[in-house]
């Protein structure tokens, strides 16, 4: 199978610029989409990254946005169809795959990684992502699948325990050599070191052994 992986920078792309206008990132999968003579719908499903604020005043303003169709959210979960160009119809070709979410990144770029049995296909999904964004082409070469990425059922977290891994990410506490302690958190989250420890231990209990499964 042919895989290509790519950064696209933001420029007119409506949800990247939502994200960094609001410093919030997206990562998740086109579903479908349908067009008429004007516009490609794209439907699509995912979460959001960031300051719960942040998040919030970007479901405000996309709400506000001509190019937002349709938006249900639940919590970080998002589901919408928003107005596409017409001319990156090929980079939705149904004989391409993702391997990986996509990546709306704050910092003003995109991560797609796209694969096909047709090497052709993924040429002209190239292109016409080049015709409307500045793209980088990270990898485009021939290679077996060894997995796939994708959105799952994971189990609840509590808000808390959400909050505290969510600050931990933004910290690099998960970062080797790490940047930050678990003091300096429970700071940031403003609440004691023994109750931010307990939310994060919580949370990293619940996430870690579904992640393992995947493994």
């Amino acid at each position: 199978m042919w895989v290509m992986k790519l950064r696209l920078e933001t420029g007119e792309q409506f949800l990247g610029q939502m994200a960094v206008k609001h410093g919030v990132s997206m990562t998740g999968y086109p579903l479908s989409y349908y067009k008429d003579k004007h516009w490609l719908y794209l439907f699509a499903a995912g979460f959001m990254f960031g300051e719960e604020k942040n998040k919030k005043a970007l479901v405000r303003d996309m709400k506000k946005q001509d190019r937002l169709v349709e938006f249900e959210s639940s919590g970080d979960f998002i589901i919408l169809v928003v107005k596409q160009p017409l001319v990156v119809e090929p980079a939705y070709d149904s004989r391409i795959i993702k391997p990986s979410p996509m990546i709306i990144n704050k910092e003003g770029y995109h991560i797609w990684e796209l694969a096909s049995f047709d090497r052709d296909i993924l040429v002209k999904a190239l292109k016409a992502l080049e015709s409307y964004l500045e793209v980088k082409v990270l990898k485009f070469k021939e290679e077996k699948l060894s997995n796939m990425s994708i959105t799952t059922a994971l189990p609840e977290l509590t808000k808390n325990q959400k909050k505290a891994l969510e600050v931990a990410i933004n910290a690099g506490y998960y970062n080797y050599p790490k940047k930050v302690g678990l003091v300096e958190l429970a700071k940031k989250m403003g609440i004691s070191y023994s109750t931010y420890q307990a939310h994060l231990k919580k949370a990293e209990g619940k996430l870690l052994p579904e992640v393992y499964k995947e493994l």
